[in-house]
């Protein structure tokens, strides 16, 4: 028997004894679940509905990749989920039915259940979400995480070059929640904790197929969680996502990111969340069962040792659908609605002097040095934890930086104070710029009592150097002429296969 059939064969096994040992046939009685310190955990109860499944992923440039991730969500609001083709659905008792992103009706992710798929569960199989759906919640809340594997089935689904690829392994799977600290059990690591769970056609229908992972919420902070089963493959295939603690009495905790809140005893108005991430094609085309492909080097078979990414990621996106542009075909509009607090588009108002919470964490393999243009943030924190001796709320005071390293697994809490830059620019438009000499300064064209600014070597005033047209702005963000870019300093990781800009490369807006 392959190794690597081996060791599903284990996994397997062990998913089944520790289910079965647990009585996790599809729910866990809160009453029951009692805290290290021998009290129950409070009254708020919140349950987030997860499925494993696989999917397509289409890159910024077009190319369709095969991959692995979740769908679901939270148990008590509606969901939106899209196609492989960008097409967005919401359930309708029970049913799959054609959404538009400004509905406010639909279900709620049906709650797990063992042995077999029921139909609306069945909706959700091969259209795996990227990222995955992200879990909020308030400190002190106690949350419920039911995963249920509904296997592959989209190799066979997606067509490319005309060859279909049903060679996809039925993969157990897991989630791990990085950063929290959770007892082993809840762990998320199968060869540690409770087992991964088996795909519902391995011969164990009914044991195994839903695991239930519960904590209390300790810390405010960012966390993530993903799949910790062969996570070498696991992850850069997709299965990644948010976990968000907000505070006590913060809208964040039930409606996610964008509202004000205080981290580590700072105020902020909103807050944004930034997962880095990066994938090599050849990992994909592989767990696909693809044939080589000589563009990629990809010689039929891969190993995760091999790694060289050629496209990066903020939310599972690429430059320039970072900031809200495409290809034709790209939809922004339904790619929010199903994706709910991931836009990776900063904004924040100069007039108002808002102050916007940056959350940024690295889900790839390599190290992301993030640069901000035209603003310095200042670190709260990292890995769940505040800097006190760096940044003090008390004196206003802390670490400010505008280039971070952010190593694999790591995250960073990042304050930006929107007044350090005006709405407008300063630089004028017209043909030729003129300066005060004075103060170095800019100053219109038509103040003709100013000398222009001329190229090098050339003495007459008309062939001076440029002023240009007013700089009108990105795709869909109008009213400023103020943008500044945020983006992987590893340049090169500022592509998309190779073709600059792409890649991990967002902007920065001041608005009024």
């Amino acid at each position: 028997m392959p190794k690597r059939n081996k060791l599903l064969a284990v996994f397997s096994i062990l998913s089944m004894v520790v289910t079965l040992a647990m009585g996790l046939g599809g729910s866990v009685p809160v009453s029951a679940a009692i805290t290290p310190e021998g009290r129950l955990p409070p009254s708020s109860v919140i349950t987030y509905n997860l499925y494993a499944t696989d999917g397509w992923w289409t890159m910024a440039d077009g190319l369709p990749i095969y991959s692995y991730g979740y769908i679901g969500g939270r148990s008590d609001q509606p969901m939106r989920w899209l196609d492989k083709d960008g097409n967005l659905f919401k359930l309708v008792s029970g049913v799959p039915t054609p959404a538009n992103p400004t509905d406010t009706d639909g279900d709620p992710t049906p709650a797990p259940t063992s042995g077999g798929i029921t139909g609306p569960e069945a909706a959700f199989q091969g259209n795996a979400q990227f990222p995955a759906p992200m879990i909020t919640a308030a400190v002190g809340d106690t949350v419920i995480i039911k995963l249920k594997n509904l296997g592959v089935v989209n190799p066979l689904g997606f067509a490319q070059n005309n060859q279909d690829y049903p060679f996809a392994p039925n993969d157990p799977h897991s989630v791990h929640l990085h950063g929290l600290d959770v007892d082993v059990a809840n762990d998320g690591v199968p060869e540690t904790s409770v087992a991964a769970i088996p795909a519902n056609d391995t011969g164990l229908t009914g044991y195994g197929n839903v695991i239930v992972y519960m904590f209390s919420t300790k810390t405010e902070g960012t966390y993530f969680y993903h799949c910790h089963q062969e996570a070498d493959i696991h992850v850069t295939m997709g299965m990644y996502g948010a976990l968000l603690i907000y505070n006590k009495g913060e809208a964040g905790a039930t409606n996610g990111p964008g509202k004000k809140g205080t981290l580590f005893g700072f105020k902020y108005d909103k807050d944004y969340v930034l997962m880095l991430s990066d994938t090599d094609v050849r990992q994909h085309f592989s767990e696909a069962g693809m044939p080589p492909d000589p563009n990629f080097g990809y010689t039929g078979d891969f190993n995760p040792v091999d790694f060289k990414p050629q496209y990066w990621f903020i939310n599972a996106l690429s430059f320039p659908n970072t900031i809200h542009a495409g290809l034709p075909g790209f939809n922004w509009a339904n790619w929010k609605a199903a994706h709910p607090g991931y836009d990776p588009l900063i904004t924040g108002s100069v007039g108002k002097k808002e102050k916007v919470l940056v959350r940024i964490c690295n889900m790839g393999f390599e190290a992301a040095p993030m640069h901000s243009h035209g603003y310095h943030p200042q670190v709260l924190g990292s890995d769940q934890r505040a800097w006190r001796w760096a940044s003090n709320p008390a004196n206003g005071f802390g670490m400010e930086k505008n280039t971070l390293l952010i190593g694999s697994g790591e995250e960073y809490d990042l304050l930006f104070d929107m007044k350090q830059q005006a709405v407008f620019s300063n630089y004028q438009a017209g043909t030729d710029s003129r300066y005060d000499e004075a103060s170095g300064l800019p100053q219109l064209n038509a103040a003709t009592q100013f000398p222009a600014i001329k190229e090098a070597g050339d003495p007459v005033a008309q062939n001076s150097y440029i002023g240009g047209p007013p700089v009108s702005g990105a795709v869909g963000i109008p009213g400023s002429s103020q943008i500044f870019v945020y983006h992987n300093h590893d340049d090169y990781k500022a592509t998309n296969n190779g073709v600059y800009p792409g890649g991990m490369f967002t902007i920065i807006v001041p608005t009024p």
